[in-house]
């Protein structure tokens, strides 16, 4: 294979990286059968050759970043399933699938692995906590301590097994952002920090989480300078993403990812309706795309419903590069 500059190297060139798409939603579609403990950590142990297979597609539509399945594989998530013990065998079996699928398809060109981790399943009191796993099987609450372990433990296996960079999804709290940051920079791997953003219905500002009281404005600059060294918007809807980027480019010199959700409610063991048509079609969500990468934003992908239609259509249809104006170093 040609040897490429560094990932880093091409997002301070001002390209644009296409990263990849749904995983739990997109093992769904292919036959897994979603956990309601563990979502798509299950999977690694019942049908680990699916997993490389969907790596595989992900390479072929043109991706250039495919995501380990670990976004709820720390061992929180696997001991209600007995499979605690299990931990360190299925985060390096994650990122040993993906490595295998990207040297079997990428033969001509670089592809990067990012090893997700979440705050899927950090429950730590309080019923607003307890809703954001809704669709979950009743959880004990983990002390702060107990999920700082999990969190690093999770983080040095990914680092060990190879990862280029380690994507943060924080779909909850600051809290556990921040949790994720301090407990994951001690690999010395770059950590994109995910927010899910949300236009509150309320005051109309833009909020993190699915509940939570924070601003976004505030999480940038309280979280990002603790290690982040890419900002990512995920697992928002499209037009709330767009709002949330207004924010990010006024408080974020640094790298910028997009990678919505579809706004559909078949993405849990609770419902098994497959044939939910998303609300945004491939041709729509890349023409919004492009008014993001006009704007600045190199990383641009997709999360739960948005899957290998849309990062082919993403390959085919953004440009390969920022305007120069809008190019943004990491900090």
């Amino acid at each position: 294979m040609t040897e490429f500059k560094s990932l880093q190297d091409r997002l301070d060139k001002g390209d644009v990286v296409i990263l990849d798409g749904a995983v739990g939603t997109q093992l769904q579609e292919m036959g897994v059968p979603m956990d309601s403990v563990s979502w798509a950590a299950a999977a690694l142990h019942t049908s680990p050759y699916t997993v490389r297979r969907m790596h595989e597609l992900y390479v072929k539509a043109g991706a250039d970043i495919i995501t380990t399945n670990t976004y709820s594989s720390a061992r929180h998530n696997l001991d209600p399933l007995g499979m605690g013990d299990a931990t360190r065998e299925l985060n390096l079996r994650a990122v040993m699938l993906a490595q295998d699928a990207r040297d079997k398809t990428a033969k001509d060109r670089q592809v990067y692995i990012a090893g997700a981790i979440s705050g899927f399943g950090l429950v730590h009191g309080g019923e607003a906590e307890r809703a954001l796993h809704r669709h979950s099987k009743p959880r004990l609450a983990l002390t702060e301590n107990t999920a700082r372990a999990v969190l690093r433990e999770q983080a040095e296996i990914l680092a060990e097994a190879g990862v280029d960079l380690l994507l943060l999804e924080g779909t909850g709290s600051n809290t556990h952002r921040r949790w994720m940051i301090e407990e994951a920079k001690g690999t010395g791997l770059p950590l994109w920090v995910g927010f899910r953003a949300r236009v509150d219905a309320n005051d109309r500002q833009i909020k993190t989480g699915y509940t939570s009281p924070d601003l976004f404005d505030r999480a940038i600059t309280e979280l990002m300078p603790l290690g982040g060294s890419a900002l990512a918007i995920f697992h928002s809807t499209i037009s709330d993403t767009t709002s949330a980027l207004d924010v990010a480019l006024s408080h974020w010199q640094g790298p910028i990812a997009c990678y919505p959700e579809a706004e559909r409610h078949d993405y849990t063991a609770a419902y098994h309706d497959h044939n939910v048509a998303n609300k945004v079609p491939p041709a729509e969500f890349v023409e919004t795309a492009r008014g993001w990468v006009d704007r600045g934003v190199q990383i641009v992908g997709g999360c739960c419903g948005i899957g290998l239609p849309y990062i082919r259509a993403l390959r085919e249809g953004l440009p390969r590069s920022v305007p120069g104006e809008r190019r943004r170093k990491a900090a």
